[in-house]
């Protein structure tokens, strides 16, 4: 019975590290201000004009997967995220999934943050080899709560950000590639479009 006793005692001061670190911004976990483009490892995913026109509803697909956020100082953001999904039962049918948004943010008191997209201009682009129709873009509006998020100086690569989702899942750890951020402007970009 003691040694649970003493168990308790070491993990109790952890655990209330833990849920005070959710909330505290300090310049060993957030060494730069967000603001900037940052990608996933390949870089080759990157937000901006080459990425995504919302006006013709049309990608311009990456090389490689990833994912790219931008964020700009006075509370505006950007996301670019091309993925693969395997499918088990047919490992021929991997979708590829391409979507663009860009919106306002909000840094939260409990250290997550709240975006909010500019609804009518978010597209989403699926590739499926095995469906009936093979090549579908449409709108795409999906409000994300980043549930905490981290940078730190790598001393390789300089600025790093870790995003996590609203369940605490991380999102792939992303290097800054841009300061000022690389976006498209800041502001609705096309009128409500029926997109096919």
């Amino acid at each position: 019975m003691m040694w649970k006793a003493i168990a308790a005692a070491l993990v109790a001061p952890l655990t209330v590290f833990a849920q005070d670190s959710q909330i505290v911004y300090d310049s060993i976990h957030n060494a730069t201000s967000i603001a900037g483009t940052w990608s996933s490892g390949s870089q080759h995913v990157l937000t901006g004009p080459n990425f995504a026109n919302p006006l013709n509803s049309s990608f311009n697909y990456p090389k490689t997967a990833g994912i790219s956020y931008s964020f700009t100082d006075d509370g505006f953001w950007e996301q670019a995220l091309y993925r693969f999904e395997g499918n088990g039962t047919q490992p021929n049918c991997i979708k590829g999934v391409v979507i663009f948004q860009h919106g306002t943010y909000a840094l939260n008191p409990n250290g997550s943050i709240s975006l909010t997209p500019f609804g009518q201009d978010g597209r989403i682009q699926v590739q499926d080899p095995c469906a009936a129709v093979s090549n579908v873009i449409t709108l795409y509006n999906q409000t994300e709560y980043m549930a905490s998020w981290r940078i730190f100086l790598d001393p390789t690569f300089g600025p790093k950000l870790h995003l996590f989702r609203y369940d605490g899942a991380p999102y792939a750890p992303m290097f800054q590639v841009y300061n000022p951020p690389q976006m498209l402007p800041t502001r609705v970009l096309s009128v409500n479009l029926t997109v096919t």
